[in-house]
């Protein structure tokens, strides 16, 4: 069970670096955002627009670590635009970056990246928006 832990660990260490690296390449995503505004948690005093991986779930394709993880993520735009414009266009724009890449990995290979839903909303003080997209990844060690 450690093997597996440690292994699910390491797939989604290397997925987590790769997106990031891939979505920072992007100029026209950080013109978006404004700056290389990417984080792994919402971050406090961060001026919006903001990127933030929300989510990240890893779990074996099959029984053995060593045939790959299947990793659903969420990825979410925190703005405080007058319409959702303005989260949804950096959403797709993160989407549009990471479907077509590259997004490299160390130790791993992504052997597959899908978009599962884009979905926005209003925040409950009514002053921004946030848009989330999920997506699917699946890797595999590299051997």
């Amino acid at each position: 069970m450690t093997a597996s832990i440690s292994a699910s660990v390491s797939a989604q260490t290397s997925l987590r670096s790769g997106l990031f690296q891939c979505l920072e390449a992007d100029g026209t995503l950080t013109g978006l955002l404004g700056g290389s505004r990417l984080f792994d948690g919402v971050p406090r005093a961060q001026a919006m627009p903001f990127l933030v991986l929300q989510d990240l779930e890893s779990k074996p394709v099959l029984s053995d670590p060593e045939d790959g993880f299947v990793h659903d993520l969420t990825l979410s735009v925190y703005s405080r635009g007058e319409s959702r414009d303005e989260a949804v266009a950096i959403a797709e724009r993160a989407c549009e970056t990471l479907i077509h890449g590259p997004v490299q990995l160390s130790g791993h290979r992504l052997v597959n990246l899908t978009l599962g839903s884009v979905q926005s909303r209003r925040f409950r003080d009514g002053r921004g928006f946030q848009a989330a997209i999920r997506l699917r990844a699946v890797t595999e060690p590299v051997a």
